[in-house]
């Protein structure tokens, strides 16, 4: 919280709550953020963002190489009705990794990718939602 600390005295007339958080022992705040371009944090914010966009890219054209697409896979898991939860369990892999895959913050296993597409195509199957 130590820059976010920053912005809590910060006197910046657009400076808006983006967010709020609860942590140990009952403490709780607000995340800020703002429109000044010349703000050390602002600046620090961007940043990661950025970079964090430009992972997402390559990990988005590294899965397309491999013939991945975890926005299909996604797509396919909220069509069946299944819970990030329940597709970890069938994968055998922990929701917090599932959900890196789907969400493209880590790269597909490709095991675990050719699971997802197998086991959804089948329970499209059995529901009757595709028709072979």
């Amino acid at each position: 919280m130590s820059v976010n600390a920053r912005c809590v005295g910060c006197k910046e007339p657009t400076k808006f709550v983006a967010g709020f958080y609860d942590g140990p022992r009952g403490e709780h705040g607000c995340f800020y953020d703002c429109e000044n371009e010349a703000c050390a944090v602002n600046q620090i914010l961007r940043c990661a963002e950025s970079k964090e966009a430009q992972k997402m890219m390559q990990i988005q054209e590294d899965n397309g190489r491999l013939g991945m697409y975890a926005g299909e896979i996604a797509a396919l898991r909220k069509d069946v009705g299944l819970t990030i939860m329940q597709m970890s369990q069938m994968v055998g892999c922990s929701p917090a990794e599932y959900s890196a895959y789907e969400h493209e913050r880590k790269k597909f296993d490709p095991e675990v990718y050719r699971k997802c597409k197998g086991y959804l195509h089948e329970r499209r199957v059995k529901n009757g939602t595709i028709n072979m």
